[in-house]
């Protein structure tokens, strides 16, 4: 039988000292180029430059934190891995990162919204020495979180925390359910639902706000559990469709994801949307404005807040200040086509 051919040999990445080799200079001189290039001569660094790019040479992040004690890492905490609205606030991170020079790396765990997952992840990061934590959506309590923030500059999205050691990047949810009840009632609408985000953050003043206004206008909405997933809203749907005389002319759902299994539910039980039953969301995600979809919703801009998230931390970390700050985002009315009159 033939010999199998042998897996080729991995090839050593080059060192310092190979590029100071290449270079035809000393391996301080090439640390210095690297560290402090305008305090090497222009000749001296383009031969060290020209030595990097032949060998492809890359230097090691790990041997730098280990003599400068800065690991450069952010440990990111997500509460749901499959809210995309999350996935928007991380492009909003990633936005600030890949445009500052002084930025941290970022390292994402999923937390899953379970406070034993979540502070798992906290330890591990802390353990891996990360300089910050980013937690989005957090199951963990205040004090837990504050905790963190004692050890690293740590900052929140979506969730308030008091805290004097946080930086809180939050939607204004009272005022997005207040919106949200207010173009209904301009609508005529008077017999409507709220299907709620259970614990999910924000879904309470959500609930309340939307509730205050449609009674402050002399209804009395129906309000039913939910979850801030597409099955809490197809559950809150199917609650109401099999406990109420008659279908609300809107449901408004506590999140764009949870609209999308409300409509589903609706469409398979019969009732057109919106001629029959309008719906509404919130986080505006990216599949609520796709041609199928083409939800109503109230905007809370998720890029926006992962981008301020990651810029105020960063700039914690690089000050070596220890106080938060708190940034409060202004939601705003997006209509499309799953509402209408009644």
């Amino acid at each position: 039988m033939p010999e199998s051919d042998s897996p080729p040999e991995r090839r050593r990445p080059p060192t310092i000292r190979d590029v100071a080799k290449h270079a035809g200079v000393s391996k301080s001189l090439v640390s210095l180029v690297l560290r402090d290039p305008s305090r090497v001569s222009e000749k001296s660094r383009a031969a060290v430059k020209d030595a990097i790019d032949e060998l492809g040479y890359r230097p090691s992040a790990l041997a730098r934190s280990l003599v400068s004690q800065n690991s450069g890492l952010l440990g990111i905490i997500t509460s749901n891995a499959h809210d995309t609205f999350y996935a928007d606030v991380l492009e909003g991170v990633s936005s600030y990162i890949n445009a500052s020079e002084r930025a941290l790396m970022p390292l994402i765990l999923h937390g899953n919204h379970e406070e034993a997952s979540e502070s798992l992840a906290a330890t591990r990061f802390l353990e891996l020495r990360v300089e910050a934590l980013m937690l989005m959506g957090s199951a963990l309590s205040d004090a837990a979180i504050e905790r963190y923030g004692r050890e690293v500059p740590a900052a929140t999205v979506g969730r308030w925390v008091e805290g004097e050691t946080i930086d809180v990047v939050v939607n204004d949810d009272r005022r997005g359910g207040e919106l949200a009840a207010k173009y209904l009632l301009d609508l005529g609408h008077r017999r409507v639902a709220h299907i709620t985000g259970g614990t999910g953050n924000g879904a309470k003043e959500r609930a309340a706000s939307f509730r205050r206004t449609f009674e402050e206008a002399g209804c009395r909405p129906t309000i039913v559990p939910g979850t801030y997933l597409q099955a809490g809203g197809a559950d809150g749907t199917r609650r109401l469709l099999e406990t109420l005389d008659q279908p609300p002319t809107a449901i408004f759902a506590a999140n764009d994801l949870a609209a999308i299994g409300t409509i589903d539910v609706l469409r398979r039980a019969g009732y057109r949307v919106p001629e029959d039953v309008s719906v509404m969301g919130y986080d505006d995600i990216a599949l609520a404005a796709l041609h199928a979809i083409d939800l109503t919703t109230i905007n809370q801009p998720a890029r926006q807040m992962g981008e301020t998230a990651a810029r105020l931390v960063c700039e914690r970390v690089n000050s070596g200040s220890r106080e938060g700050q708190r940034v409060l985002i202004e939601p705003a009315l997006v209509v499309r086509s799953t509402t209408q009159p009644v």
